[in-house]
């Protein structure tokens, strides 16, 4: 069956059968640990109260110091999955989009790989203030 497969649907399966292993491993991190791994980006701390965004940031800051690999790992897996759905993202775009859909295209992109680079950046961030502590 998989001889039927274009080079681009055979892409296209294996992202998607990366993704699914990837969500798995997040998801089972998250039963273990009994909570999630905070983060409040930009856009959610800039509509709280300046009280709030410091609770926030410290409860953030709280969690990370509490286990910093297992923090820096959940980033990592999440810039991961970001990265895959740019490429899986890439490989459903339409052959002849209209302008809107285009620009729809492009806004999805451009999330995603936001999301892959803050949540790299988050990971970097937390082993080196760990390092540097």
């Amino acid at each position: 069956m998989n001889d039927l497969l274009t080079p681009a649907d055979a892409r296209l399966a294996a992202i998607e059968r990366a993704l699914g292993e990837l969500d798995a491993v997040i998801n089972g991190a998250k039963e273990a640990q009994k909570r999630e791994i905070p983060f409040y980006g930009p856009t959610l701390l800039a509509s709280m109260t300046q009280k709030d965004q410091l609770l926030a940031q410290q409860a953030e800051q709280a969690r990370y110091e509490e286990n910093p690999q297992d923090s820096a790992i959940h980033f990592c897996l999440t810039s991961a999955v970001a990265l895959l759905e740019v490429s899986q993202a890439l490989l459903n775009q339409a052959s002849d989009p209209t302008p809107l859909e285009q620009e729809r295209q492009w806004k999805t992109l451009v999330a995603y790989i936001k999301t892959a680079g803050r949540s790299a950046y988050r990971a970097a961030s937390i082993l080196t203030d760990k390092t540097e502590a």
